[in-house]
């Protein structure tokens, strides 16, 4: 098949929400939320080199740390989805979200998504007299990120 263009995908559209329960999340949008990088995920591993080794180092692979990414956006401080990062925040409680892709030209219904379990280990509102007050959210991912593919 001959090449007839990217298949890239541009972010504009993408959902990012938050549920305050984990078992059986109800997820609310976080408000006009810009970047939600899904990255920083890396391998663990453990030293094993030994006498025998020669000059250089042996290792195995351990647990996989799922990351630390940040959510950034514009404040809105009704909006309904950063009042519960607010509580979420200061209940120091693990909380399920979802970033939900818009849909590519071959999906119908939904987009890709990506769900995981977090901790947001810290919050800021930087202000500036000639900015917009924004948030940052840096999320410490507890446990798998999951995919599931739109359709």
């Amino acid at each position: 098949m001959s090449y007839t263009g990217s298949k890239a995908q541009s972010g504009r559209g993408t959902k990012v929400s938050i549920s305050a329960a984990i078992a059986s999340p109800t997820y609310t949008e976080i408000g006009e939320a810009k970047s939600a990088p899904l990255s920083g995920s890396t391998w663990n591993t453990d030293d094993v080199s030994n006498f025998d080794s020669g000059i250089d180092e042996e290792f195995i692979t351990t647990m996989r740390a799922p990351g630390e990414p940040t959510i950034t956006g514009n404040r809105v401080s009704s909006d309904a989805g950063q009042v519960i990062v607010d509580t979420v925040y200061n209940s120091g409680a693990l909380a399920a979200f979802q970033v939900l892709l818009p849909k590519t030209a071959a999906q119908t219904s939904t987009g890709d998504a990506y769900t995981f379990t977090a901790l947001i280990i810290s919050r800021e509102f930087p202000i500036e007299a000639n900015k917009t007050v924004t948030f940052s959210l840096k999320l410490k991912i507890s446990g798998p990120v999951t995919f599931t593919a739109g359709t």
